[in-house]
């Protein structure tokens, strides 16, 4: 047996039903608000003093009329629990037992509810001392969106070098808006209330499956024998006339060398691979459905018409990793960037919840179309980590610059709520899913079964 969700007395039918009550008293919580205002503004002209009983009572006024959440919120309660209880004899008539039977039977039955939808900007304090970067997305948080809140997030860094860090490991506080817990506050739910340490990522660290650290091995393409990089296998090409040293120091970004691939003009599609969880290549590994951020650097010489650099991580089926429609595949048009200057490209991707046994993942670095012939294109600073993600929202990553961070140095990362599940909202704002870290199945495409417009 399930419980019904839609039609003649369905559950969420029932619930949209008592939602849309709370749709009206929060647009009546908005226009309150306007018409004290507006009041206000009539007294402005010198008679202040006549208003003086209505100042400051808007936030009040509009938690008042909100009393009625309460009796909404036991409902609702009420409605899950004892209709799941019906279904199927509940252990105990708690909230939480009642949320995991539906999530498991609305799995079991293909049904979701419309998702909401992030993005994710980041932006560099102007004074930044450090030219390092941060990067972050929403695009991995696919069927989590309960979990995220729309905020400003300010990553400040709180020990460098100077004050007994490492140089290119700096640490940063992470702090998120305060949380509104209070359901009849027109501003909730406010921020997450987030609070955490994180520690830059430094490509020179090499061979680490921990948390923000590279997994990759020479990555940074420091070390060479005889033209071909160490750690690393070639592929296509030869070394000394495709894949070379390069230790000229305007053409490095960090460190005293790094990867030259040089077009021949005999449309040779260079490529070098490093297999991961190997001896000799890189023994870093990837863990199953965990996010990752893939990194890297480029410097081309002038007069490049034509190339394509991908890196990617890579199967033995030779495809590269995707889970959740991430991949972990990115690619440079080098033809289309500018000579002379680091660029730079930056992809995150998630791993699927089963690994395959045996066969290692391979890091790949590949032309896929063939560059401008005796032009170069200088690789630096690759590096694949486990990004950190902060307080079930954004997946982020701070990656070390030529100038290595300072106390106070800051960014801030805007997550912005840009498409509202209407079901989605309401049944975090009465069954407090984003604090029970709970999640109903959901789709973003349309394709939810569960409509939004039951809420009227």
């Amino acid at each position: 047996m399930a419980v019904t969700l839609t039609g003649s007395n369905g559950l969420f039918t029932r619930l949209g039903k008592l939602f849309q009550v709370a749709v009206q008293v929060k647009s009546f919580q908005n226009t309150l608000a306007t018409e004290i205002q507006d009041a206000l503004d009539e007294f402005d002209g010198g008679d202040n003093d006549h208003a003086l009983s209505i100042t400051g009572i808007k936030t009040t006024a509009q938690k008042s009329c909100a009393s009625v959440y309460g009796s909404i919120r036991a409902a609702a309660h009420k409605t899950l629990i004892e209709m799941v209880n019906d279904d199927d004899p509940l252990p105990a008539k708690t909230v939480d037992l009642a949320i995991d039977r539906l999530i498991r039977q609305m799995e079991d039955a293909s049904a979701s509810i419309n998702a909401s939808a992030y993005s994710a900007a980041s932006s560099a304090d102007s004074a930044n001392t450090g030219n390092g970067v941060i990067t972050a997305t929403t695009s991995a948080n696919t069927k989590r969106t309960a979990n995220v809140r729309a905020e400003s997030l300010v990553f400040k860094c709180v020990k460098d070098a100077q004050t007994s860090g490492t140089a290119g490991r700096e640490i940063f506080s992470v702090t998120g808006e305060a949380q509104i817990a209070n359901i009849s506050d027109y501003n909730w739910p406010g921020g997450s209330g987030h609070s955490s340490r994180m520690v830059v990522t430094d490509p020179q660290v090499n061979a680490s499956s921990q948390l923000n650290k590279n997994i990759l091995n020479n990555s940074t393409f420091e070390n060479f024998t005889t033209n071909t990089p160490d750690n690393w296998t070639i592929a296509v090409g030869t070394a000394g006339t495709q894949i070379s040293k390069n230790t000229t120091s305007a053409k490095i970004f960090q460190g005293t060398a790094n990867l030259a691939i040089t077009g021949d003009g005999g449309g040779t599609l260079t490529k070098i691979t490093q297999s991961l969880n190997t001896s000799g290549q890189t023994t870093g590994k990837l863990l199953p459905d965990t996010v990752y951020f893939l990194h890297y650097k480029v410097y081309l010489d002038s007069g490049i018409s034509a190339g394509a650099l991908k890196v990617s991580i890579k199967d033995s089926g030779g495809t590269a990793i995707t889970a959740d429609s991430l991949t972990a595949e990115v690619t440079s048009n080098l033809g289309a960037l500018s000579a002379g200057s680091w660029q730079s490209a930056t992809t995150f991707f998630k791993t699927p919840k089963a690994l395959p046994a045996g066969t290692p993942y391979v890091a790949t670095v590949e032309l896929t179309t063939a560059l401008t012939n005796t032009k170069n294109c200088y690789f630096d600073q690759l590096c694949v980590g486990k990004a950190t993600q902060v307080a079930g929202g954004p997946y982020v990553a701070v990656i070390r610059g030529t100038t290595d961070f300072v106390r106070d140095d800051e960014f801030v990362v805007t997550v912005s709520k840009t498409g509202t599940g209407t079901m989605q909202e309401y049944m975090d704002k009465f069954f407090d899913l984003y604090s029970r870290r709970r999640q109903l199945p959901e789709h973003s495409s349309g394709s939810e079964t569960i409509a939004d417009s039951l809420i009227a």
